[in-house]
């Protein structure tokens, strides 16, 4: 095709009105692309423009509700032979507890489990013949005097002297209202949240602005003045009276420039 022919048809386009309205359609739909360019940088700008924190407060408090458990044993060569022994060590326990400065409605006895030990012959194996009976039952103490139960735990395998055949189970410690506890510790874990997100946004010359979203962590009740960093965190000791509780809280907020 030659130069002019070329020449001529470009100039029919331009000052045709069909040249006018496509060079228009270009031009706006330039401006549109350019116009969803920005907006889609003021989406992104806002998203990112959040800050996420976490928020930690602790409390020393000290357990108000105590429990223990001791099993007693007893062993005969017939069942009212073992019975009445088990009886004896139950009434002398309830007096050892009693003695301890527990009330008779702080003191559960439970039901008693009977296991038949059978004869067996010089090969080992084992016959029909009912040989002895054991018989076991627990016994629950539950109250709020914590100090006389750990003392409880600690005094009562004295009765082993006397041939009663007892094992005492560790003591428990237990909070009786965590709850009421917990509302102020959360709330303690949300203001220090608040002062980290504001030492943050301060740095980089920003306000903190409205809260966007909050979760809670794990409430921990742990030993006094430990913490549980370990990739599975206990949550509720029970072991201690003197313990330390601590929340954690998860708080995103936006940020004002």
């Amino acid at each position: 095709m030659s130069d002019a022919s070329t020449s001529g048809r470009l100039r029919w386009f331009a000052s045709s009105g069909f040249g006018m309205f496509t060079l228009g359609v270009a031009i706006a739909l330039g401006f549109a692309y350019a116009a969803q360019s920005v907006s889609r940088a003021m989406i992104t700008m806002r998203t990112a423009s959040t800050i996420k924190v976490k928020g930690t407060a602790s409390i020393d408090v000290d357990a108000d509700q105590g429990a223990w458990q001791a099993t007693l044993t007893a062993r005969g060569a017939t069942l009212p032979e073992a019975y009445g022994k088990l009886t004896s060590s139950l009434q002398r326990l309830q007096k050892f507890i009693a003695d301890s400065g527990f009330k008779p409605e702080e003191v559960t006895p439970n039901a008693v489990e009977t296991q038949m030990v059978y004869a067996k012959d010089l090969k080992g194996n084992q016959l029909s013949r009912v040989e002895s009976y054991v018989l076991t039952q627990a016994v629950w103490v539950s109250s709020p005097k914590v100090q006389e139960v750990k003392k409880l735990s600690e005094q009562a395998t004295e009765l082993i002297k006397e041939g009663i055949e007892i094992r005492s189970g560790g003591p428990q410690f237990m909070l009786s209202k965590p709850d009421a506890v917990k509302a102020n510790l959360l709330a303690e874990a949300t203001k220090n949240a608040f002062e980290r997100a504001n030492t943050l946004a301060k740095g980089s010359g920003a306000t903190v602005g409205a809260l966007q979203s909050a979760s809670q962590g794990l409430i921990q009740i742990l030993p006094r003045g430990m913490v549980d960093n370990s990739e599975y965190p206990r949550d509720y000791d029970i072991t201690t009276i003197a313990k330390t509780m601590r929340a954690v809280v998860s708080l995103e907020y936006a940020v004002e420039r």
